[in-house]
């Protein structure tokens, strides 16, 4: 019996290609694992609890507040020539306003220019006119006790030569009659003196009328002068920086623009109405955060907060940490629309870095609102659409 060839057929020499089936015990060893990891993946979600947090911007402000700057007058917004945030050295430009009210004040400005200078005029001469009188009235009292003084001279002569000639004429050394003419003498000396007095008197009374009229008038004169000279200050306030019928607003010191009342060039200012408010940069700053509504009922005062600088980047210089400290009882209008706002400051300690905090920084302030568990996080779009179908 010959032997013979086995060929294999053409199924079988497929089926060697294949990928042979991994051994029965590697697939239940893998499927155990499957399961087990599965399982402790189940166990964390239900039991991990990781923290929730709720996501807010915020810019530094002062904690003492902020000054705001207003316009001086009715105008038109010219040009806006800063930013929300921006830090401004003391007399950089803010605002240029335009307004037809600066030429009425340059005209008065004018005005009380010449007038003061009228009236300055007027006082240099009535001084001018009252040291001519006063000298003159000088003049005269000088004259007036010269003449006293002469009277009195003569008076006192005459006394004397009349006490001896009385004595000689009761002695009949000397006439009755000539005595009697000596004594009218004397009473008409005596009678000059008197006058003499009366008019020495009447020139200082004069002379001191004189004064307290000048005082009196230089008074008022000076009075109107100064009254000039303050109109004067304020309407040079007023039309320091201003050229034309354009007024520029600067800053009166080194700060940084917390919020800008008027943004858009055009719009029109009352008098006294807010333009922006600055604030120093030297002063101690607080987190001024914008809570959006659907995160507020969770959120309370003393809550943890974690601030991410933009100016600071989170790889190199990490977060800050501080607390909230004041929520809003109402929204808040703003730019971006109604908002909640939050006040919140920093703990100094966990400040390690040492990092300079400048009113106007911005970033991202995260609130720690409690913890939540993996599932929580996994089935909340399911409870989201859930709500949304049944409103």
């Amino acid at each position: 019996m010959s032997a013979e060839t086995f060929t294999p057929s053409s199924f079988d020499a497929e089926s060697e290609m294949l990928p042979q089936d991994p051994p029965p015990r590697i697939v239940r060893f893998i499927a155990h694992w499957l399961i087990a990891v599965f399982g402790v993946g189940l166990l964390a979600a239900i039991f991990v609890q990781l923290p929730e947090t709720e996501h807010a911007p915020f810019i530094l402000v002062p904690h003492n507040g902020a000054d705001p700057i207003q316009s001086p007058r009715l105008a038109t917004l010219s040009r806006v020539a800063v930013a929300e945030g921006q830090t401004v050295s003391a007399g950089t430009e803010l605002f240029v306003l335009r307004s037809d009210e600066i030429r009425v004040f340059d005209t008065q400005l004018r005005t009380l220019t010449e007038d003061l200078r009228t009236h300055q005029m007027t006082l240099a001469r009535m001084e001018e006119a009252y040291t001519a009188e006063a000298d003159i009235k000088n003049a005269q009292v000088s004259q007036a006790e010269s003449e006293l003084r002469f009277h009195e001279k003569q008076a006192n002569s005459n006394r004397d030569l009349l006490v001896r000639l009385e004595k000689l004429s009761k002695s009949g050394g000397f006439s009755q009659v000539d005595l009697i003419k000596l004594q009218l003498e004397a009473a008409g000396a005596e009678k000059d003196q008197a006058v003499a007095q009366r008019t020495l008197e009447q020139v200082k009374l004069e002379r001191q009328q004189m004064r307290n009229e000048h005082a009196r008038k230089r008074a008022e004169e000076t009075a109107e002068v100064e009254k000039l000279k303050m109109k004067l200050e304020g309407l040079k306030s007023d039309l320091e920086n201003s050229q034309q019928s354009l007024l520029t607003i600067r800053a009166p010191y080194d700060a940084v623009v917390i919020s800008l009342s008027q943004r858009n060039a055009g719009s029109v200012v009352q008098n006294g109405q807010e333009l922006c408010q600055l604030a120093r940069t030297e002063s101690k700053p607080l987190a001024r955060l914008l809570l959006n509504e659907s995160g507020l009922a969770k959120i309370v005062m003393g809550q943890p907060v974690r601030f991410f600088f933009e100016a600071f980047p989170y790889q190199r210089y990490g977060a800050l940490s501080g607390k909230l400290d004041w929520v809003s009882p109402s929204a808040v209008s703003s730019s971006g629309g109604q908002h909640f706002v939050a006040l919140a400051s920093f703990d100094d300690t966990a400040n390690r870095q040492r990092l300079t905090l400048r009113v106007g920084m911005k970033g991202e302030a995260r609130i720690r609102i409690g913890r939540r568990t993996l599932i929580e996080y996994a089935f909340e779009p399911i409870k989201q659409l859930k709500e949304g179908i049944r409103n």
